[in-house]
């Protein structure tokens, strides 16, 4: 085995000056000039098959300027490792601290200075060792090694010395045995060499040494014909199965809105992650146009990291130059100003940090003001008035301003504080570098800028102020077609940016000033930014506004047209619900939750049908999928089927959601619109037409649709508008009574099953009488395959626990539907989890009795057990749902959702009671009770 020999000092410069002779002639440098540089000496240690401590490191000679390539390329030119070495750009430089696990992997292109002022100076000179290892592996690297075999004995020999190390004493003996008996195969015994060096130590320890080596001989007979690179690759493979020889993995964080922990596994095939140590690596197939933060423990774990993705990206790229970028080169300014670097894609080295920063597009920030003298304006000629609001930067007032011709104009002033530094300075001077080349009759007009402290930034005025507050102070008097009409015309504004690149990043109501009751205008572009040729803008850390934002968004502060489009359909949604913030029910940190599930903002009152399906539209998860807004641009927008004829003479309650031809309303789980999933009208239930809802078909799945262009109905005139309306309300109408005929049936059902358990109650004998003898039947149904479990078994109930404790179940499932009416959504809780514990003790007392029933009937019982499991799943995420929508119109939907999943639960525990019967009375183990 090969010995690596413990660190030496470093020799004064005046000794040993002939041995850098060599590496001199390598830099091209003249003994005069070694002469005045100063020089460092290098102790190198590496692997080789010489057990003479003295034979196995190089002492290496150079200037305080030489870069580590140079390093490392004297030692493998010296022949002290091996001849004809091939592969030169597999070996790397490490730093290691005997004392410590501190390990620091050498960039290329650092010099020996830089390596003494960054890391030797952390500890004693004497506690350093510099090891030349094999780091970067070629793809196919077995096939390649056979080509350099100096390479592959290197690499063998570097594999060896860290399995006896890190895994010897942890494998089991078979595998040792192996191991070691290729080791002896390669290296045969003599007097320098013991079985110390090839078999753990515990091992020998457990063994008599009698049967040690018999074990040996019996081993090493099947590597005895093997030659010497067979054994060697022979090794590679069965090191292989249990050690990962190929890659290495770091233990991060990557920063993707929300801070995720996995290893991340980067080896020749790749970079893989995986999110816990029994999964598997998995790797994206396609590359990420965004780049992605890693954020470590500690600096030089980042460091190492970033030299082994560089190392492989030379070696695969057969590259020679980095793709770091430090800032001693002088290709990049101070790291703490995070300036935008104008070259090929960099790999970010923070080094007064411990996170690989990813780097920031910056190229539409201005720079003091470039550009803006053209509107400047004179400070005197702007008269402050009443202060309208506050906003990030400072206040914004009302005034009056005179311009050139001498007329008066009222306007907004923005104001910037006094405090502000010069970046916050930038940021807010960039809404006017942007509003100073737009043009649109929608969008907020710039008339100047005062630059001078403290900088202002004035804009047209416009009397009736936000949208927002417009909305809610006029909803009894604005129709739906203005709501459509405001929608329409910030459409128009947004296709107009979209046409120019040009990203708003925080559409909302807020941000929408009202010129007109007939027209509005988008303002407010402090978050705007051009992507010019580019397909997304990755934001800085910053505030965002998170309840209008796309899933990509806020996972990724990934923003384009696609996520514009996704705001826009949240500003409809504000719109139609007169200013209503959207999911005000929940918390910023749960809204990409609920995204991510599926679950979308339910459809306002007064939107109409149409219109709420392009919303859906616009909500795809897809970015892709959504559709640009030169497409919604279209006449149909205010098309008389958007919305209902004032002449209709039957106008259902806005909860009946009646729907246009073609329009199918969606029922997902979390009863939420979503646009790829949509229900056909038949399977939908109206909300209100009961207020007990029937058991859903268990078997009866929701048939999914994708909405295209051809699902929008589009009526040529008002006339076949109206009488498609007729024709959907004559069937929904039909429909409508088939269910309520349903529900009353269903009714009566509940209502007997009811009587049956009060009745049994009164007895006083806990349901263990004869006379009691289940719910009744419930009615048949046509056109739906019904719940119909069979009669209870008229059976002696004495000291039968499983009866009691179903009986026990239907009473706790009684007493929520009592009282979920009346509970606050709070109350929840208690009601199910008293349904849940009655459910545990059913499940307890029939694993008690499962061993004695015929193994004939346990598979059904325990199917049955599994599927009260599940019942109890789906009724907690139906409490959990009606609790997040108990201030929404969705409340009493979710109310019915509960009950009718509490319902399922007590039929299937009466399904579990009858099969148990069944076993019982196969095996002997119950009487039947004649009574």
């Amino acid at each position: 085995m090969s010995a690596v020999p413990e660190p030496l000092g470093r020799p004064r410069s005046s000794s040993f000056r002939s041995l850098g002779g060599a590496l001199e002639a390598t830099l091209g440098m003249g003994p005069l000039e070694a002469d005045r540089e100063e020089m460092r000496i290098l102790k190198v240690c590496f692997y080789s098959n010489s057990f003479n401590m003295g034979k196995n490191f190089k002492l290496v000679k150079c200037p305080v300027t030489t870069e580590i390539r140079e390093v490392i390329k004297s030692i493998l030119v010296s022949g002290r490792i091996g001849p004809d070495i091939k592969l030169a750009e597999c070996y790397g430089l490490r730093l290691k601290h005997v004392k410590s696990d501190e390990i620091h992997w050498l960039h290329p292109e650092l010099t020996v200075g830089e390596v003494q002022e960054k890391y030797e100076c952390l500890h004693l000179e004497a506690e350093w060792r510099y090891d030349l290892q094999i780091r970067y592996l070629p793809e196919d690297y077995m096939e390649r090694f056979t080509e350099d075999r100096t390479t592959l004995l290197y690499f063998y020999q570097q594999l060896r010395s860290e399995y006896m190390q890190n895994y010897a004493s942890k494998v089991s003996e078979g595998m040792a045995l192996q191991l070691g008996c290729l080791e002896l195969r390669y290296v045969p015994l003599g007097k320098e060499v013991g079985l110390d060096l090839f078999f753990p130590s515990q091992m020998q320890e457990n063994l008599k040494p009698k049967q040690f080596r018999k074990m040996i001989q019996q081993t090493f007979q099947q590597y005895a014909l093997l030659r010497e690179e067979e054994c060697i690759l022979k090794f590679l493979h069965t090191l292989a199965t249990f050690a990962n020889i190929d890659q290495e993995s770091y233990r991060c964080e990557l920063v993707q809105g929300w801070n995720i922990t996995v290893d991340l596994v980067i080896g020749p095939k790749g970079i893989r992650q995986m999110t816990s140590k029994e999964a598997k690596p998995f790797t994206h197939p396609c590359v990420l146009p965004q780049s992605l933060s890693i954020k470590t423990s500690s600096l030089a774990e980042a460091e190492n990291m970033a030299d082994l993705i560089d190392g492989y990206c030379r070696l695969q790229g057969g590259l020679e130059t980095s793709l770091i970028v430090f800032p001693r080169r002088g290709g990049w300014p101070d790291p703490a100003w995070g300036a935008a670097c104008t070259t090929a894609p960099t790999l970010l080295l923070a080094l007064d940090s411990d996170i690989y920063a990813e780097i920031p597009d910056e190229s539409s920030r201005p720079r003091s003001g470039g550009g803006l003298q053209h509107y400047g304006i004179c400070r005197e000629d702007v008269t402050l008035g009443r202060i309208l609001g506050e906003g990030f930067f400072g206040e914004v007032y009302e005034g009056t301003y005179t311009n050139p011709k001498g007329e008066r104009v009222n306007v907004a002033v923005k104001t910037c504080k006094k405090d502000c530094s010069p970046e916050n300075k930038d940021k807010f001077l960039s809404e006017a570098v942007l509003m100073k080349k737009l043009d649109h009759p929608h969008i907020v007009k710039l008339i100047g800028i005062a630059e001078e402290e403290p900088t202002w930034i004035i804009m047209e005025l416009y009397p009736y102020g936000e949208l927002g507050q417009y909305l809610e102070q006029n909803k009894h008097c604005l129709a739906v077609p203005t709501l459509i009409l405001y929608a329409l015309q910030i459409s128009k504004a947004l296709a107009y940016l979209e046409a120019i690149n040009c990203v708003h990043r925080d559409i909302a109501v807020r941000n929408i000033l009202v010129a007109s009751p007939e027209c509005v205008k988008l303002g407010d572009f402090g978050l705007s930014r051009y992507i010019e040729d580019e397909e997304y803008y990755k934001a800085s850390v910053t505030r965002l506004p998170i309840k209008w934002m796309s899933p990509e968004s806020i996972n990724f502060r990934r923003f384009t047209t696609a996520s514009d489009v996704w705001m826009f359909a949240v500003c409809m949604w504000e719109i139609l619900s007169y200013g209503r913030q959207p999911f005000f029910w929940l918390e910023n940190k749960d809204v990409i939750g609920v995204l991510e599930r599926g679950d979308r903002l339910p459809k306002p009152d007064l939107c109409p049908p149409v219109l709420y399906t392009l919303m859906t539209r616009c909500w795809d998860y897809d970015p892709s999928e959504r559709p640009k807004f030169k497409d919604l641009l279209s006449p149909s927008l205010l098309a008389p089927s958007c919305f209902p004829p004032p002449s209709r003479p039957y106008k259902p309650p806005p909860q009946n959601n009646l729907l246009a031809p073609k329009l199918q309303f969606q029922v997902p789980e979390g009863l939420c619109a979503s646009s790829p999933t949509l229900t056909s009208p038949i399977e939908y239930q109206s909300p209100a037409s009961s207020l007990h809802t029937p058991p859903l078909n268990r078997h009866n799945v929701f048939k999914r649709h994708s909405m295209r262009e051809e699902d929008f109905l589009r009526p040529s005139s008002r006339e076949e508008a109206q009488k498609l309306w007729e024709i959907e309300r004559l069937k929904m109408r039909q429909v409508l009574d088939k269910q309520q005929k349903q529900m009353v049936e269903d009714y009566q059902w509940l209502r007997q099953e009811e009587k049956s358990l009060v009745s049994a109650v009164g007895l006083g004998s806990g349901f263990q009488t004869p006379e009691f003898t289940g719910p009744p039947q419930k009615p048949p149904r046509l056109g739906a395959q019904s719940i119909q479990p069979a009669p209870t078994a008229n059976l002696d109930r004495t000291d039968d626990t499983v009866y009691s404790n179903v009986m026990d179940l239907v009473r706790a499932v009684l007493q929520l539907k009592n009282e979920i009416s009346l509970l606050p959504p709070e109350g929840y809780i208690l009601v199910v989890k008293n349904v849940g514990l009655s459910l545990r003790k059913l499940i307890g007392s029939v694993d008690e009795i499962l061993p004695i029933l015929p193994a004939t009937s346990r598979t059904e019982i325990e199917g049955t057990q599994k599927l009260l499991n599940k019942d109890l799943a789906d009724l907690i995420n139906k409490m959990r749902l009606a609790q997040q929508n108990a201030v929404t119109s969705l409340s009493e939907e979710c109310k019915r959702q509960m009950l009718t999943a509490s319902h399922t639960l007590a039929v299937d525990a009466k399904n579990l009671l009858d099969a148990v019967d069944q076993a019982k009375v196969q095996a002997n183990l119950v009487k039947l009770c004649l009574e």
